[in-house]
């Protein structure tokens, strides 16, 4: 059955359940029961509340933790990227600190080069006014799309990534957008992204997959849950203010700039 779903998906959840601290009086169920399969070159977005299960999904997906009961059969190689996962730069320079795992694994130096070259031309840095430079000197955005250029030197098919905009300003996120996209469109990648930035990625992803106390509560296609999806967003919470308030934007405001514009008109009539 698992080479059956290894042709056309990338990982399937088989009622899949994860309990952290198990038979203590610190028990959690983050996951329960949980079914759900992700094709090959999607690009899914994973959305909730705090606490949702956004994260331990993710651990799972990538083969990280294993389930307390059920099945995650993985049939694609993943890499994951944590939130911040700046902090997990310790090299001095770009170059060394992506390499570091293809020098353990004993690829030559010349494979290596070429590697980082691919990786980082793939997230839009220059590998020669780059490669030198301390990663923890670059900008956030900058050291985001190092990192996912960290796991990208590994060629995984599926790329998993917590929380990747968090901490960045507005052009640092429509830059990890882009890349995210590219990653997908031109190299094939299955990207899945747990975020609660709901407003933005509903304009880049194929697919949403929404949880609740980790079990799930929405899956389709953006366009199909954005209702329920825009109800928690920052946005929303904004409209509603506003309509409290005696300004009412109407319906279909999904993202700030549909807001501002909306904002706009009603001032100047």
């Amino acid at each position: 059955r698992s080479t059956e779903y290894k042709v056309n998906m990338s990982i399937v959840f088989e009622d899949a359940t994860y309990i952290y601290n198990k038979g203590t009086p610190m028990e959690k169920t983050a996951i329960k029961g949980l079914s759900l399969s992700i094709g090959s070159g999607e690009f899914v977005a994973v959305t909730g509340r705090p606490g949702s299960g956004r994260s331990t999904f993710l651990q799972l997906l990538g083969g990280l933790l294993k389930p307390t009961s059920g099945r995650v059969i993985i049939g694609s190689s993943v890499g994951v990227v944590f939130q911040f996962p700046e902090r997990q730069f310790f090299e001095e320079s770009v170059y060394s600190d992506l390499s570091f795992p293809l020098r353990r694994a004993g690829i030559a130096e010349g494979e290596i080069e070429v590697r980082l070259r691919d990786a980082l031309s793939a997230v839009d840095i220059d590998f020669s006014a780059y490669r030198d430079r301390s990663p923890l000197e670059l900008s956030s955005g900058e050291k985001r799309r190092v990192a996912i250029a960290a796991i990208l030197v590994l060629n995984p098919e599926v790329i998993a990534l917590d929380e990747p905009l968090a901490g960045l300003d507005g052009k640092g996120k429509m830059e990890i957008f882009e890349e995210l996209k590219r990653l997908q469109i031109e190299m094939g990648k299955t990207v899945v992204v747990a975020t609660q930035e709901w407003d933005g990625v509903l304009k880049i992803c194929d697919r949403m997959i929404s949880l609740g106390n980790g079990t799930l509560t929405g899956d389709g296609g953006a366009e199909l849950i954005k209702d329920a999806v825009s109800g928690m967003s920052q946005i929303q919470s904004l409209i509603n203010v506003l309509k409290l308030k005696g300004v009412d934007l109407g319906s279909g405001v999904f993202d700030a700039e549909e807001a501002f514009l909306r904002i706009k008109m009603t001032a100047e009539h």
